[in-house]
């Protein structure tokens, strides 16, 4: 029987076959989680190898839906970013929907691609007020310090996202990113190196596994 997955580009496939390989009991930390089934990275480990872990959401219509498909998850209505805060987040309805995403993070070839797609499909973009959390903030609220797999999927606040880590406090086994624009990556990939992160798979998001990691190399 085939297993269902969920991602849009098989990234929970990958992961499963060439790094968790079925591990059970895991946690996981999905930013930019949707209505938490459409195109999601993490909906497979926690239906099939009973994860737990927390999903965010800033859209407060697409938050309501996120509760209801994942109930036995920590589901929170707020973006992640590296300040506790407010900020301003470009949230956009119908087709573009998932391209929401924090303004002063929104890359002005993200924002020209955005209004493309309005214009040949439809649907709204207006300036919201969200909150915002760093990871390091909801790790702590929540008494986390080990994940196994950080997802984000933030269209252009990867790099504001990482930097909201603790990685004195909280280790990660697999982080991974999405790889939009490569001149934007390459500084985050710089400095995850630097945390002791290592590259296993490049494809429209970017996947890296820290070298201390129990699945490197299994």
């Amino acid at each position: 029987m085939n297993t269902k997955f969920f991602s849009q580009y098989e990234q929970d496939k990958y992961l499963e076959d060439n790094v968790f390989k079925g591990h059970k009991n895991g946690t996981y930390f999905d930013v930019g989680a949707h209505n938490g089934v459409t195109f999601n990275n993490t909906l497979y480990f926690a239906r099939f190898n009973n994860w737990k872990g927390i999903n965010i959401e800033p859209i407060k219509s697409v938050f309501e839906q996120l509760i209801i498909n994942r109930p036995y998850a920590v589901n929170l209505n707020c973006a992640v970013s590296n300040n506790d805060g407010t900020a301003e987040f470009i949230c956009n309805t119908g087709y573009t929907e998932m391209l929401s995403g924090l303004k002063h993070e929104y890359d002005s070839r993200h924002n020209a691609r955005l209004q493309n797609e309005i214009k040949q499909n439809g649907g709204t973009t207006k300036i919201i007020k969200v909150e915002t959390k760093k990871i390091e903030t909801i790790c702590d609220d929540n008494n986390i310090t080990h994940i196994n797999y950080l997802s984000i999927d933030v269209e252009g606040a990867e790099f504001d996202v990482i930097k909201s880590i603790n990685f004195d406090k909280l280790f990660i086994d697999v982080i991974e990113f999405e790889n939009n624009y490569d001149d934007n990556s390459i500084p985050i990939i710089e400095y995850l190196k630097n945390k002791n992160y290592v590259i296993i798979h490049k494809s429209i998001d970017i996947f890296m596994i820290h070298k201390n990691s129990v699945f490197y190399n299994k």
